[in-house]
Formats: structure tokens, C-alpha cells, sequence
């Protein structure tokens, strides 16, 4: 059975003959809470300031003359970095040898001291969470045995592994958790406490989300625009000689701040389908 293309399923969604498909949906929220929950300065004030927080991770990592891969490379590293990959994960997907993802991310940590600070703490609350005394000592001195052997040679390999799989033994079922700023309690693999920022990340951008539905719902003149939500984005749909103005005060209500972090919303109008909008922005 042929699949549909996720741009032919956005086209299903049409607008009635006289009105258009509109949209809003919030500006780098991921890495705009991120920046607040790390209190990442140099983001937040960009941020502030209405810049691509994208844009300007570039310019701390490549300068401002950056090239459009190493404006990719920048993007994988903004999420992939953030969300636990490793230099591995980066090589992967910007297709890079795995020695420069390694120093690509190395800039990173040194870039954004905060995220680098915040990624260590969290992973450790989970691990003191989900591991006794004893067994979080345990863990340490295994970590720093790893450390006293060299992964270019086949002895320092074969002891490195064996080391891991003593680690894998440790952490086997312990689960840890995390409360996010809405009180919300995540449970959280010892095995994979790495996903930590992740998880609070996302739950945080989602209760978010939640309430400016909430918000846009609650307005007379927006509620019965609405279609549906999906992840960070709220479809609507209005009469033609309304649609930008629908689609702007979308956006406005939607915004709000978190932890001093500006969240922004913008609107905008897709035309006779949802799918329109996206070949429209995509080409």
C-alpha cells in the first residue's frame, strides 16, 4: 500500500469557497526554553532582540560569514547537541567526518557555557534519583576508569567496553525523574539520562502550547476560527478579507515569555489548503 506524502495530507485540510487556511505557530520555542531553563544570556537577549537564535549559534561557531552547511551543521548542533547526540549522532546527519562533528561540538559547549553547565546538571540529578549511594559511586569510579583508557589502541578498546558493559549493568532498570517549571514529574532512564533536556524541553514547550490554546479559545473572535492544533502550530480558517488579521491576532495571543525568555508566536496565511502554505514556503 502506497503511503501518503505528508504534503498531500496537509492539502486534505481546504478551506470553504470564500475563506482561507491561516496558521500560527511559536518562533525556535524549543530553543528559546532551553535558553531559559539554562539562563543562557547570550540567547535570551538575542531572543529579546527578535533574532534567529539559530542565526546567531552560527555566528559564535563560524563567524559572521558562515556558509549555508555550516549554517546546517549549526542547526543539527542546536538540537542533536541539546537533545544528547553526541559527536556521532552530529557526523551522521550532516554526513561530516566524525573528528570534525567532535571539534564542532567541542565550540559549542565552549560557545554556550550555560547549556553545557545545565545538560551536566541535569543528567546528574536524574542519575542521584534513580541510583543509591553506593551504586552512584560506583557509577563515578567507573567513569573515571574509562577515562585512563586510550580508544586508539585494541587494549584500551577491549577495556573500555568491558568497563561499559559494567555500567550497562548498573543502570539496568533504574529509572530517575525530573520536574519541569509547571510541576510536571517526568520519569527518566539512568541508562539514557542524557534525554533529560529533552524531556523537560518538550513538556515545558508543550504546557506552553497548551496554554495559548487555552487563550486563543477563550476569544470570542478567535474560537471559531480553529481547526486543530499540532505540536507548536494552531490551523485555523477565515473568511478571505479577514485572514491576515485573523491569522496576526493568532500570533498575538499565542505569544507570552517563560523564565524572562520572550516566546513568540507568528501568523500567517497558507491560502486554499495547509498544504498551499508549505509548498509555498518550502518551493
Amino acid at each position: 500500500m502506497k503511503l501518503l506524502s505528508s504534503d498531500t495530507i496537509r492539502r486534505c485540510f481546504a478551506a470553504l469557497p470564500g475563506h482561507a487556511i491561516i496558521s500560527a505557530d511559536f518562533d525556535q520555542i524549543e530553543l528559546r526554553v532551553a535558553a531559559g531553563l539554562a539562563k543562557e544570556t547570550t540567547l535570551i537577549e538575542a531572543a529579546k532582540q527578535g533574532q534567529s537564535l539559530h542565526k546567531i549559534a552560527a555566528v559564535r561557531l563560524w563567524g559572521e560569514h558562515y556558509t549555508s552547511d555550516q549554517y546546517r551543521y549549526t542547526k543539527n548542533v542546536n538540537f542533536g547537541w541539546l537533545y544528547g547526540g553526541g559527536a556521532k549522532t552530529l557526523s551522521d546527519q550532516a554526513g561530516i567526518p566524525f573528528a570534525e562533528a567532535k571539534a564542532i561540538i567541542g565550540e559549542y559547549s565552549k560557545a554556550f557555557p550555560a547549556l553545557t553547565a545545565y545538560k551536566r546538571r541535569e543528567q546528574e540529578a536524574v542519575l542521584r534519583s534513580a541510583l543509591t549511594a553506593e551504586e552512584y559511586r560506583s557509577y563515578r569510579a567507573i567513569q573515571q576508569r574509562m577515562w585512563e583508557y586510550r580508544a586508539s589502541t585494541v587494549e584500551g578498546r577491549q577495556a573500555r567496553l568491558a568497563l561499559g558493559i559494567e555500567l550497562d549493568r548498573l543502570l539496568y532498570r533504574k529509572v530517575g525523574y525530573a520536574i519541569t517549571p509547571f510541576g510536571r514529574r517526568l520519569a527518566v532512564d539512568a541508562y539514557k539520562a542524557y534525554a533529560v533536556v529533552n524531556y523537560k524541553v518538550q513538556s515545558a514547550s508543550r504546557d506552553i502550547m497548551a496554554e495559548a490554546l487555552l487563550r486563543v479559545m477563550d476569544d470570542d473572535e478567535l474560537e471559531p476560527t480553529v481547526l486543530l492544533p499540532i505540536h507548536d502550530e494552531i490551523l485555523g480558517m477565515a473568511p478571505l478579507r479577514k485572514a491576515e488579521y485573523i491569522a496576526e491576532r493568532y500570533g498575538m495571543v499565542m505569544s507570552t515569555s517563560f523564565m524572562g525568555v520572550p516566546i513568540t508566536a507568528s501568523g500567517k496565511v497558507y491560502g486554499k489548503s495547509w498544504g498551499h502554505g508549505y509548498r509555498k514556503e518550502n518551493g
